[in-house]
Formats: C-alpha cells, sequence, structure tokens
C-alpha cells in the first residue's frame, strides 16, 4: 500500500512543487494532493489489516492439522510442525501430509492428485505412502521419511501447489487502464514541455542551436520554466488514477469481511467478482447438493438365514468395523450395533472391492455391497426389484451370505441373496432454492458425480436442475469422446478425475465462465481447471487448499451470498471507475488541447497557454466526488446482474462525459480571447478568474457525472448526492475554503457572472447532445453487426 509506483511518482511531484513554492516564496496549498494519498494509503492498509485478522480466524479452523504420537501421547498439531521420523496416525479421511513408511496397519489410499488415478491402492506394513495422496479406507501407524521440499508431491511441483493467476475480468481491466495512462504520460509530459518551454526560439534549418536554447530555458533561474514544470506536475497527478485500485481492493475487502462473518472464507480477492460473472455451474451431487449422508428408506427381505433377524446380522456386522462412512452411519442409525455375532475375519470396504464382509463364527460370511457385484451368478432373480428402487433414486445395497470363509479378500461365487436395502441420499434443505437462485440468474447447471447416473439424475430433478433427467455414464469413454458430448447432457455419472477436468477445459474453450464445487480429492483437477472453485469446509483438506472459496459452514445456500457480494463489488466499481476515469480522461485530453494551443500561439502573451488547473483547483473534484462520494458509492447493496464487459461499459459512460469537459474547456478558452480581451478584459488578463470559472464548470460537469452513477435513485443513493451537493457548495460560500481551493471571485464582473450562469445553464443540454450521438453510433453498430450474423447465418 505504501511503496506502489504512483505513490513514489507522487512524492517525486511533491518534492518538485516543495522547491518551487520555495523559489517562488509561495504556499504549500498545492500540495493538499498528499493529505488525500496518505489518507488513501491509511485506509487501504486499515482494510487490509482488518481482513486479515478476520480470515485468520476462519483460517485456524480451515488449516489441516496431523495426529501424531510424542512422548506416548497422541497429540493433534499443525501440518507445518510435522518434522523427520515424526510418528503419525493416518485415518480414513485424511490427506497424507508428509511421505512415510507405514509401521502399522492395513488401509487403502487414493493417489489421484499424484497420478489422476481414482483407483484406491492397497497398503500395507512396509508400504510407502506418499504426500498428497488420501486416505480412502483404515487406520494406520506411519513413520515420516520426507518432509518440506524433499516431499514427493512438492519434487512434482504438482499443480495443486501451483499459484496460478486469477481470472479476473476486473483486474485484467484495471491493469490495462493503468498500463495505458502509464504510457500516455510520458509523451504528453515532453510534448508539453516543448511547446512551453523554448518554442520561440525553434528553427528548423539548426535543431542544434533550438536544442542549446531548450537546454538554457531550462535551467535558467528566472523565467517560466518554474511554472511549466509546475504545469506538468499538475497534468501527470490529473492523469493518475491512483485511487482507483484502492477503491477497488476496498471493495474487495469489505466483500471478504462480510463473507467472513457468513462463515466464508475468501482464499483468492478476485474469486469474488469471478462467482458474479459465472454462467455455468458444475456440482458434485455429495456435499454440495447432498449433505453426504445416507438412510435407509426400504429393506427387502429375500430368504431367512437360521435363527438371526436381518437386524441382528447388520447390528453385528457394524459393530465389528473399526472405520465408518456414510453407508454404514446409515445402516448403524437404521439397525443399530450389536454383539449378538462373534466376528471371526473382518474385510473393510473399500471402493476397488465395492463390498465388506465379516465372517462369523460357525455362520459363514455375511457380504454388503453392490447387487450386481456381489450377488454375481443370481442376479437375474433380483435385478427388476434393484432397478425399481434404482429408477426411485434410490441406491441399492445387497446383503448377502456364503457358508464359507473369504479367502485372499475376493468374493466367492455362489453367494445368495438375503435382503435388499435401499439407501437415499439426503438432500440438502437449502439446495432447491439455492439452484432456483442460480436458474433465475441465468446461471446453467451440470451435474458431475462419480455415482450411478441414473440415481444423480433422480437427485437432480427433485432439486430443480433443468433437464435432469438427460444423463449419461462416461464410464470408460476418451477425452475427445466427453468433448463431443458435454452440451447434449446435463447430468454425468461414473466420471474420473481427468474426464471432470475435461468437462470444465471444454466448457471454458466454448466461452463459458465455469464454477466448480467438490469436496473430494478427485475434484482436485477441476477444482483447478475451474473459473471459480468452491469447496466444502466437511471436505478434503486437499480440495480446501486448491479451492478459491471454503463454504467453513459447509453449506451451499451461502452462494447465492457471494454472488451478490461478487455483484456488488462490480457494479460499484463500475459507477466509482467511471467517476475516476473521466477526470483522467478529460485531463488527458485537455492536456493534448493546450500541447497544440502552444505549439499555435505565435506570442507566449497572447494567450494564456499554460494547463489551467493547479491541484489546488481540483480539490472539490478530489476530496469530494472522487474521495467521499465514491468511497460510500462502493460499498452499498447492489445486487444487480452483472452485464456486459467492464471496459466497454466503463468507455461508454466517461466518453462523452470527458468531451464535454473539453468542449466547455475549449468554449472558455474561445471566450477568454474573444477580441483579444475587449469583451471579458479580466477573463483575458487574470489567470485566476479563468482557474475559478474553469474549476467550478469542471466540478458542476462531475456532478452531473456523479448524479448519473447514483441511478435508479433510492434513498441511500439520494443522501450521497445530497451530502457531495452540500459540502461542495459549504466549501465555495465559506470564505476560509474557499481561499483554500483558490476560487477567487473579487474579480468578479457582471460579465464573468452571467458567463458562469449561462455556461452552467448549457452543461445539460451539451450532455444531452454528446449522450445522443453515442447512442446512435451505438445503435448503429448494432444493427450492422445483427446484419452480419444474418448474412454469415
Amino acid at each position: 500500500n505504501v511503496f506502489t509506483a504512483f505513490n513514489i511518482l507522487y512524492f517525486v511531484i511533491a518534492i518538485i512543487l516543495i522547491f518551487i513554492d520555495i523559489k517562488n516564496n509561495e504556499g504549500f496549498s498545492n500540495l493538499f494532493f498528499l493529505l488525500l494519498v496518505i489518507t488513501n494509503t491509511l485506509i487501504g492498509i486499515f482494510q487490509e489489516i482488518k481482513s486479515k485478522i478476520t480470515v485468520d480466524k476462519l483460517k485456524i479452523l480451515s488449516s489441516p492439522h496431523a495426529t501424531v504420537i510424542r512422548n506416548g501421547e497422541q497429540i493433534e498439531i499443525n501440518v507445518e510442525d510435522i518434522v523427520l521420523d515424526d510418528i503419525i496416525v493416518f485415518k480414513s479421511g485424511k490427506q497424507i501430509c508428509a511421505d512415510s513408511i507405514i509401521l502399522e496397519g492395513n488401509i487403502e489410499v487414493n493417489e489421484a492428485l499424484l497420478t489422476g488415478e481414482a483407483d484406491s491402492i492397497a497398503k500395507t506394513t512396509g508400504g510407502e505412502l506418499l504426500s498428497g495422496s488420501f486416505m480412502t479406507s483404515g487406520t494406520c501407524i506411519a513413520k515420516v521419511e520426507r518432509v518440506g521440499k524433499d516431499c514427493y508431491i512438492n519434487k512434482m511441483s504438482n499443480d495443486a501447489k501451483k499459484y496460478t493467476k486469477p481470472r479476473s475480468e476486473l483486474l485484467s481491466s484495471l491493469r490495462k487502464i493503468i498500463v495505458t495512462i502509464s504510457i500516455l504520460i510520458i509523451p504528453v509530459v515532453v510534448l508539453y514541455t516543448l511547446s512551453h518551454v523554448s518554442f520561440k526560439s525553434f528553427d528548423t534549418t539548426n535543431f542544434g542551436y533550438w536544442l542549446n536554447d531548450f537546454w538554457e530555458a531550462i535551467n535558467r533561474k528566472t523565467g517560466d520554466t518554474s511554472s511549466v514544470l509546475s504545469a506538468v506536475c499538475y497534468i501527470v497527478l490529473a492523469m493518475i488514477p491512483a485511487g482507483l485500485f484502492l477503491l477497488t481492493s476496498i471493495a474487495l475487502f469489505v466483500g471478504v469481511i462480510r463473507l467472513a462473518k457468513r462463515n466464508t472464507l475468501v482464499q483468492e480477492l478476485y474469486c469474488i467478482e469471478m462467482l458474479a460473472r459465472v454462467d455455468m455451474l458444475c456440482l458434485d451431487k455429495t456435499g454440495t447438493l447432498t449433505d453426504g449422508t445416507m438412510k435407509v428408506s426400504d429393506v427387502i427381505e429375500l430368504t431367512k438365514k437360521g435363527d438371526y433377524t436381518i437386524k441382528e446380522i447388520i447390528g453385528s456386522m457394524m459393530n465389528s468395523f473399526e472405520e465408518k462412512n456414510p453407508t454404514s452411519e446409515a445402516l448403524i442409525s437404521y439397525f443399530n450395533t450389536n454383539t449378538v455375532l462373534k466376528a471371526e475375519m473382518i474385510i473393510p470396504f473399500s471402493s476397488k472391492r465395492k463390498f465388506s464382509a465379516v465372517t462369523f463364527n460357525g455362520l459363514g460370511s455375511y457380504i454388503i455391497g453392490a447387487p450386481d457385484f456381489v450377488i454375481q451368478d443370481n442376479y437375474e432373480a433380483i435385478k427388476e426389484t434393484v432397478s425399481n428402487l434404482s429408477n426411485q433414486g434410490k441406491r441399492v445395497i445387497v446383503l448377502g451370505h456364503v457358508s464359507s470363509k473369504i479367502k485372499d479378500d475376493m468374493l466367492p461365487k455362489n453367494v445368495k441373496a438375503v435382503a435388499l436395502i435401499a439407501l437415499e441420499d439426503h438432500i440438502r434443505e437449502d439446495a432447491p432454492s439455492t439452484i432456483s437462485f442460480f436458474k433465475q440468474n441465468g446461471v446453467d447447471v451440470k451435474v458431475i458425480s462419480g455415482d450411478n447416473p441414473e440415481t444423480v439424475s433422480k437427485i437432480a430433478e427433485r432439486v430443480g436442475i433443468l433437464e435432469a433427467s438427460r444423463y449419461i455414464n462416461l464410464n470408460g469413454m476418451t477425452d475427445d469422446e466427453v468433448r463431443k458430448i458435454v452440451f447434449d447432457y446435463t447430468v454425468f455419472g461414473r466420471v474420473t478425475p481427468g474426464q471432470k477436468k475435461v468437462i470444465v477445459e471444454e466448457l471454458k474453450r466454448q466461452g463459458r465462465t465455469v464454477a466448480m464445487t467438490g469436496d473430494g480429492v478427485n475434484d482436485i483437477p477441476a477444482l483447478k481447471e475451474a473459473d471459480c472453485s468452491i469447496a466444502m469446509a466437511s471436505g478434503s483438506e486437499a480440495a480446501r487448499y486448491v479451492s478459491h472459496l471454503v463454504l467453513m459452514d459447509s453449506n451451499f445456500a451461502s452462494m447465492p451470498r457471494v454472488v451478490m457480494e461478487g455483484r456488488r463489488v462490480i457494479n460499484n466499481v463500475q459507477k466509482t471507475s467511471a467517476l475516476y476515469l473521466t477526470k483522467n480522461l478529460f485531463s488527458f485530453l485537455m492536456a493534448v488541447m493546450y500541447i497544440i494551443i502552444g505549439f499555435l500561439a505565435v506570442k507566449k502573451n497572447w494567450l494564456n497557454t499554460e494547463f489551467p488547473f493547479r491541484s489546488e483547483n481540483l480539490i472539490l473534484i478530489e476530496s469530494i466526488i472522487l474521495g467521499i462520494a465514491s468511497t460510500i458509492l462502493a460499498v452499498q447493496p447492489n445486487d444487480d446482474i452483472v452485464r456486459g464487459k467492464f471496459l466497454n461499459n466503463i468507455l461508454r459512460r466517461i466518453l462523452p462525459n470527458a468531451l464535454t469537459v473539453l468542449l466547455f474547456q475549449i468554449l472558455l478558452f474561445t471566450v477568454q480571447g474573444f477580441r483579444a480581451g475587449s469583451v471579458f478584459p479580466r477573463l483575458y488578463d487574470e489567470s485566476n478568474v479563468y482557474r475559478t470559472i474553469s474549476s467550478l464548470i469542471t466540478t458542476m460537469i462531475m456532478l452531473y457525472v456523479l448524479y448519473d452513477e447514483c441511478k435508479p435513485f433510492n434513498k441511500f443513493r439520494i443522501g450521497v448526492f445530497a451530502l457531495t451537493c452540500t459540502l461542495i457548495f459549504g466549501m465555495i460560500m465559506i470564505p476560509v475554503t474557499r481561499g483554500f481551493i483558490k476560487l477567487d471571485f473579487t474579480a468578479f464582473g457582471d460579465t464573468e457572472w452571467l458567463l458562469l450562469i449561462i455556461m452552467f445553464l448549457l452543461i445539460s443540454p451539451f450532455r444531452r447532445f454528446v449522450n445522443r450521438i453515442f447512442d446512435k453510433t451505438e445503435k448503429t453498430k448494432f444493427i450492422q453487426n445483427m446484419r452480419t450474423n444474418d448474412n454469415n447465418q
């Protein structure tokens, strides 16, 4: 906030003006701009510190932790505090945070973050765990082998650990504006100096003589060198939109704080804007549409085995498993746990096996898993029932029985179906209203899931997603095949991590702005690719790490609030940018005007060819309209839908206003020299009178600009505009402040007052005239574009 390019330029200009003021025995009122610069800098620092304190509180809740054994006790520490040879306890659902060797336990890990392969890999004692992989089942104790930069994931420089520049139209547009103005300042300064320092001695036949005279003029202690140098400084000050970046940052910081209070962690400042621009939302089912929990809705008993009920069998099985998952928790909730049967051998569930099993003493083995996988030989007998339940959007598992033990984790043949159990995903209560919000705001929704597409489709229909019946199974499809059907379907099932990324890539390639939600490690490739990525705090640490936004309460209903904050930022920055850039553009145009006048003047004393504004002449605009009014407008509520491109919207608003200022300055300059000053002698002879009228007319035009930017009026904007007018009128009327801003009415005669009143009355019709020209031009371009499109079609 302090050491910015523009701040350095400001202080250099201040030093130059101080030397000039000392030389000319003048006061330092023209250094008022430093007060604005310092105030803006302090506001920026304050906002960042306030945002950081608020965000850090959330990051403490979001930061990854590890369970280590130190001094014989298990303790929780931050991942950054892990050291070599630490003994870590890894449980299902945790990300491996350091390269380790398993000392005890049998587990399964997902290395999708490292390899892109979604299949779980079994690991036993002595097996290597790579940082970045993700525990899918089991518990183990491991010893840390490598940390920090030596870890496998850091050596790979995996995409999930790379910083990607924010895809922000607002940021890129502001940078283009700043770069353009910075480039324009150099030729303007050079040309203005050339046109006002040594024009009289210019001789095209003797360039060396002219150059020598120019150098002498620069070093001359008397003459107009100091006034030219002052004017150059004022031109640069008027052209710099330094407050614009600050105002944008303030608007974003306010958004960060507001969202933090609503349990939304913003990890990338400009992602607030990107979500407001999104026109395609890609959702994962689990954790987004559903809360990740399930409940048993139907139990269909097919055969009775022995003297034990289904409740006793499944309760004993659930009591035997150490690790829990959403399916087992739903079964426990419905059947409870018990110790009626004693387990002899246990096989926990894994996504690779697609079943879990328990062998009970003297009773054989009971198996729970996917019906088409467990009941391979006798599946036809239950296929219709399974299909009917699946068509209702339910997940069906089967309880099977075989009289033998299960060997080598291999599923035996001739498993008999004992019961079918139908499970329902618990849909978030707020999911339908959130989907409705995006639907009403023109955002298309696609569901991308690793689950059965038919089941996902039914859930999508229940929450109100349009065309949810258009679903497809991507199992076995190539990337090229996926790209071809991206826009043909709404629900995609059995999707791999790589395919999720391909879908997002193709949507972006077709010009869509894509947001992606996810909570698992398999969502990471797509989250990194999306324009805006949103993770649930209840999801994996890796997904939270790479996402732009983290919903700390894992509440999908928080997303509309983020959109509203983004709209507030974009719309308000567009309004305030129009004020700032109007001043910068008319300052540039006026500088060009006075460069031309300087080169065309036959005598220096024939006309006043100096740039008319000093820093104090713009205090009304800088401090009240840009300083107070624009800052208040930047933080106001604004939920209007974002339309068009930022740069196009801004240029359309500032060009007519800047041209209006230029036209009035040309008119005033012409009137000033009318009949060599015989009609307006004071205006011709006294620069203070000219500057006073010029400053008041420009301030009045900027008030008209503020009036336009306050539309449509509400109580808040009426208050802002009324406050601005009151402050400006007060500063003009009070003698002390009027002297401070160098408004001199003492030399005004009747003709000057009449001229000022007439010009005030002409501002409104002039602006309407200029705007009408731009409206006609835009209408003509629109018609031409329509005709071109029709011809192309």
